[in-house]
Formats: structure tokens, sequence, C-alpha cells
């Protein structure tokens, strides 16, 4: 089984190098893979976006025009993944600054490597209770989804959602012109679409049937936007656009 087993990847950043080594070091002989260390928060976004991370632990005080508040700021509001900050500040004050982002984490300088460990362990297994609560509430009904956004879970309507985008280990919800992002598989998601509403229409994209506007051999218009349909999955499409109009 542990040729299976894939290393848990985590985005450093940290504009103190001493620091920054001496964690990149404890992690890796705990068994994670830091895919990059960061000294500003500035080119985070695209390094998140190229190496999926499963955790950023990230200084609130950076060098550069972005602190870590900001990036977390930011980081909420387009990719679902736990995020953990490093401090040298404690108390009511710091806590109220970055209450509103809903941290996984929080781990004070100076720390031990246990603590450090630690805290990076609970956030994850924090952020996936998180994920299967907002699961259990899924299954509630089969009209919503509850999207975090913000330090919160956002409902949106199954209805109105257009069409759904696969990109790697992220999934984007496309609704009314604005873009979601999930750190879930398409299969994962499709199992809480309704199925006589939803069709896959090419390995990376799946349609909302009721918001189709055109199709083609080879495309399917929703929003005057065009989504390819897979030589796969042309024939599935239309015998399920047969069932929605009769």
């Amino acid at each position: 089984m542990d040729q299976f087993y894939t290393k848990p990847k985590v985005l450093l950043v940290e504009d103190n190098f001493n620091l920054s080594e001496n964690i990149k070091e404890i992690l890796s002989l705990r068994g994670y893979d830091i895919v990059k260390i960061l000294d500003q928060a500035e080119t985070a976004l695209s390094i998140i976006e190229e190496n999926s991370p499963d955790l950023v632990l990230v200084d609130i005080k950076l060098k550069g025009n972005k602190t870590g508040i900001e990036l977390a700021e930011e980081l909420r509001q387009t990719i679902d993944l736990p995020i953990v900050f490093l401090t040298s500040a404690s108390g009511k004050e710091i806590v109220k600054r970055v209450n509103h982002i809903q941290p996984d984490g929080f781990i004070t300088k100076p720390f031990t490597s246990n603590s450090l460990v630690t805290s990076i362990e609970l956030a994850m297994e924090r952020h996936k209770v998180n994920l299967k609560k907002s699961a259990d509430q899924q299954k509630n009904t089969n009209t919503d989804l509850f999207i975090r956004e913000n330090g919160w879970l956002k409902k949106i309507l199954i209805s109105d959602i257009s069409y759904i985008k696969a990109e790697g280990t992220y999934t984007h919800i496309f609704v009314k012109e604005k873009q979601y992002t999930l750190r879930n598989t398409v299969k994962d998601l499709m199992k809480k679409l309704p199925e006589n509403q939803f069709s896959r229409v090419h390995k990376s994209y799946i349609a909302n049937m009721e918001k189709i506007e055109a199709l083609s051999s080879n495309a399917v218009k929703i929003d005057n936007i065009e989504i390819p349909i897979g030589r796969n999955y042309y024939h599935t499409l239309l015998q399920n656009i047969n069932k929605l109009s009769n």
C-alpha cells in the first residue's frame, strides 16, 4: 500500500530564511513535501495553481506590498484549502485581525517541532471535517450546494450553475458569470448534482442542460461561451437532452 502513499504538500510563505529552512527540515523529516518556499506573497496564487498544495503555511508579516492576511483573504475567495498562520504576535488583537478569515490553524513563534507538526495535522483534519459537514449539508437537499467563500459556507442554487470545469486537482463552478474554485474532483461533485439536469460533455466539462443555448457536433454554447464536446460524450448528451425535452 505504501506505493500509493502521497506526501502531503505544503506551500510555505515566510521571509525569515533561517526559520523557513528550519521548518522545511522539520516537515520533510515528518513526511511532508515542501513544494515551494516564498519570502513574499505576490506570486503565491500562481504558485498554488501550479503545485496544488494541500496546505498553505503563511507568516502574517511579510516582505513586499502584500501581507499574509491579504494573501489569505484572496485564497478564501478563490481556492478551498487549509490555511495556517505563523506569527510572533499573540493575544486578542491578532485574533481579531484574522478572525474573519477563519484560519484552520495558528502557530505562535517560537514553536517546537512537535507543536508545528501537530498544528498542521490538526488544521488538515479540521479542514476535512468542514468539507464533510459541507457535504452532509448538501445531501439534505438536491437544490443547492454550499461553497466556501471568504471563510463562510455560501449557498449556491444548483439551478443557477451554468457549467463546471475540471482543471488538475481543482474544480471551477461558473454561476451567473462568477467563478468558484473547489478542491473537489469532478467525480465527487457529480454525486451531488441531479443526474437529469447535468451532463458530462467533455472530460473537463459538465454542462447544465437547462442552460444550453445551442449545440453542434463539437460544442455547446452556454452564456455565449463555447464549451467543447468530447467525441465520446456527444451521443449521451443528445440522449440526455431528449429526456429533458420529453
